[in-house]
């Protein structure tokens, strides 16, 4: 009987709270305007995560000029914060180029805010790059200048943006590369494709003809022939695996040179000083010319460290040792370890009397094995486990960091997801998440504490690098859990905060960011690197 009172209670609340929301629903201002907002294609889906009581920015404002979004509409403000172009377009998706921005999906603006050209029958213009925007226009893409005029004509099927002067077209069911004159460089013979800015750096991308992969560069030549079971891509390094058509493994330099193996192996992991991980019936290495240094053999297990030395052991004998070997295959020594790690910065962690220590590579014992835990060593100093508890120790075993913390990780990795692709994190001063207890802190390789040990929430959320700073972490933190968590970023490299009156802090570029002041979720705010605001939304969302 209580139940079914409970039950009533809690529905008659339900009830109440779903009219409440209806209500608060149907006089939010949202909706009265909603006829005003613009009708998104599916193109520009993007764009919908935009709030209305937000700013969206470029990643880098040309001109001077930042879009934002401002009491339902967009303009464009300069460093200053002030409006040179004030709101009045439904939509403004891109900062200005060469004197141009794209607004309301069809129309171009100069940079006075004059509409200098508009067309109602094109469904959507895209940023400009290389002086040519792609544009849909009866369902078909073509590419208009800073003029408006169609430079390509509207015929394809689909498009992509240009990049290093080219850009991919579609016709018929395949692509086409194509020139900034509209000039194929390439039949219509790409069965598929990866396009992007991720491939600028190395000048090739992946491409898909007659069911098999190579690698294109811009001026449409094959460079890498379509031979390849899989894709082969060149992002920030210039060594690929390949798998043959022919079912061979085979090594792939971005100048199109393949190595073929004898065998088909598995890659593991990156190239480690000119050598390679491979694994077949077992581990094995070969070098990046080619050459087999370590055959793969039946349980056999291969550990490779950064500066090309090598351990190989023989899984079947569980009595057996890891032997060490220099790079150019001579023997380091020869152990009775069955626990081992990679060289780092001249020292190998080893497991002895079922503790850990750390040996040199002419075999000698360095750091006494006394570790529940050893790590590799990062700039001089490894994270290691002791009685249960964490800290640092440096490379003659000195203590960085006291052996007292629940739980040491690294805070940033060694790679990191950056411009648009993997990219090592170049900082002499590795951070760590540090747990005492419930609480949690940051600290540095040197054992200095960047966040004191008191937050219930503490985690990194990205890393970003730009070319004119230093890398930076965005953390999330919380010193009660329950009060939902701040969004902070940190300098890698000098392991401060930045700006932490600020949530969510971005890098606009040219000095310039953009952020929510702490306590104010329904404003943004635009300021420069000595922190002071020259913009902020005015509009309580």
């Amino acid at each position: 009987m209580k139940k079914r009172v409970k039950y009533r209670k809690f529905m008659g609340i339900f009830g109440v709270s779903i009219l409440m929301l209806i209500a608060a629903i149907s006089l939010s201002p949202k909706v009265a305007l909603a006829g005003n907002e613009p009708i998104y294609h599916e193109w520009d889906k993007a764009q919908e995560h935009v709030g209305l009581s937000h700013l969206w920015f470029a990643d880098r404002a040309e001109n001077g000029l930042i879009p934002v979004r401002q009491n339902w509409k967009w303009g464009f403000i300069n460093y200053q914060g002030k409006f040179v172009i004030k709101p009045q377009f439904q939509l403004a998706r891109d900062a200005f180029y060469q004197g141009v921005a794209v607004v309301n999906r069809n129309q171009l603006i100069n940079s006075k805010g004059k509409v200098i050209f508009q067309d109602k029958s094109i469904e959507y213009i895209g940023g400009f790059d290389n002086g040519l925007a792609i544009a849909k226009k009866n369902g078909k893409i073509g590419y208009l200048n800073t003029k408006g005029k169609f430079v390509i004509s509207p015929t394809y099927e689909a498009g992509t943006s240009f990049y290093n002067q080219a850009a991919l077209v579609k016709k018929n069911g395949k692509w086409a590369l194509i020139n900034t004159k509209g000039k194929l460089l390439t039949a219509f013979n790409i069965e598929d494709k990866e396009y992007g800015t991720a491939y600028r750096k190395s000048g090739l991308f992946p491409v898909k003809i007659n069911g098999q992969w190579g690698s294109m560069n811009y001026k449409g030549q094959l460079v890498v022939p379509a031979e390849f079971r899989n894709k082969i891509e060149f992002r920030g390094n210039a060594l690929e695996w390949g798998l043959h058509r022919d079912a061979y493994s085979a090594i792939v330099q971005q100048d199109g040179l393949v190595i073929p193996l004898d065998k088909q192996y598995h890659s593991v992991d990156e190239p480690q000083n000119g050598l390679w991980k491979i694994q077949g019936s077992g581990e094995g290495v070969v070098a990046v010319t080619g050459k087999i240094i370590v055959e793969p053999q039946d349980e056999q297990k291969v550990i490779l460290s950064g500066d090309g030395s090598y351990a190989v052991r023989d899984m079947k004998d569980p009595s057996a040792g890891w032997t060490f070997y220099k790079k150019d295959q001579t023997l380091l020594f020869e152990s009775n370890y069955t626990d081992i790690q990679a060289f780092s910065e001249e020292l190998a962690a080893v497991k002895l009397n079922q503790k850990w220590g750390y040996v040199s590579k002419q075999g000698d014992i360095k750091i006494s094995a006394q570790y529940e835990e050893a790590n590799l060593f990062q700039m001089g100093s490894a994270v290691i486990r002791k009685n249960g508890k964490y800290g640092l120790i440096g490379t003659r075993g000195e203590i960085i960091l006291p052996i007292k913390y629940d739980e040491i990780v690294p805070l940033i990795e060694r790679t990191n997801y950056m411009n648009n692709q993997i990219e090592k994190v170049t900082t002499k001063n590795p951070l760590y998440r540090v747990k005492l207890k419930k609480s949690y802190g940051i600290v540095d390789s040197r054992g200095k504490v960047v966040m004191d040990v008191k937050y219930e929430i503490l985690d990194i959320d990205r890393t970003d690098y730009y070319h004119d700073i230093d890398p930076i972490a965005t953390i999330q933190y919380a010193l009660k859990a329950k009060d939902g968590s701040i969004t902070t970023a940190i300098n890698i490299e000098t392991g401060k905060r930045i700006f932490p009156k600020y949530e969510f802090v971005n890098y606009l570029g040219d000095g310039m960011y953009s952020g929510i002041p702490l306590g104010n979720k329904s404003k943004y705010v635009i300021f420069n690197a000595k922190g002071k605001e020259v913009f902020r939304s005015g509009f309580d969302g």
